[in-house]
């Protein structure tokens, strides 16, 4: 919610700066809350930010195992931009490489990898990465059954 409120603060000062908007920016957002418009857009966005969570962020179930495929799962996260931030005897962390990367992500890179229930992995995380991660492991572990 945060980023959606400094994204459009940003673009109604950008818009008073340049000259494409007759009002000021601080006149520009108190009409927003003024107006029939203005306030679905507020609404909207609270609406976004209660189902976020639910339609953003996944767990996956994954066949590997974290002390046997470790390598692969290093493996698939370095490629896929993360690196390791810590790891204990039962999962592991990774997040973005770089600041642009997290930057871009709006700071919600963390991937966890953890020991699941049934034997394999589990892994959390935005549900892109997740999904990218997936694909990767699943390609790397293919490849060391067939060695």
């Amino acid at each position: 919610m945060v980023a959606l409120i400094v994204l459009y603060v940003a673009a109604v000062w950008i818009m008073s700066a340049v000259g494409a908007s007759m009002l000021s920016a601080r006149d520009t957002i108190f009409v927003m809350f003024q107006t029939l418009r203005g306030q679905l857009l507020v609404a909207a966005i609270v609406v976004w930010v209660a189902i976020y969570p639910k339609v953003g962020y996944v767990k996956r179930e994954c066949s590997a195992d974290l002390d046997a495929d470790k390598e692969q799962i290093m493996t698939a996260f370095v490629v896929s931009g993360y690196e390791l931030m810590n790891q204990t005897e039962n999962e592991m962390r990774f997040r973005a490489s770089n600041f642009f990367r997290r930057l871009r992500l709006l700071f919600e890179d963390e991937v966890v990898v953890r020991r699941s229930e049934n034997g394999g992995v589990e892994i959390e995380g935005v549900r892109r990465t997740v999904a990218l991660a997936m694909m990767r492991l699943n390609g790397y572990l293919a490849h060391k059954r067939d060695e």
